[in-house]
């Protein structure tokens, strides 16, 4: 998987989660200003971590700012 590949997800799981328009998004976008409904950020990481076979805690979920700082720990954590 490249970095690529994971940010274009990322930001697709993102918008489904937060319903916001993918096209508004980059890998800049700031997690905690798109919401913090634990409902959303528990959506989103479902996703990712049945996609990408990987654990992310949900009381970790709010330190990664921004879908960069996410996309670093999948790639990390799916090695």
């Amino acid at each position: 998987m490249s970095r690529e590949e994971l940010i274009k997800n990322l930001i697709q799981y993102a918008a489904l989660a937060f319903k916001v328009d993918a096209s508004t998004l980059t890998e800049d976008t700031n997690l905690n200003e798109l919401g913090t409904s634990s409902v959303q950020r528990v959506a989103m990481s479902a996703a990712i971590e049945n996609e990408y076979d990987v654990m992310i805690p949900v009381a970790r979920f709010g330190n990664f700012e921004t879908i960069s700082k996410l996309a670093d720990f999948v790639m990390d954590e799916a090695e």
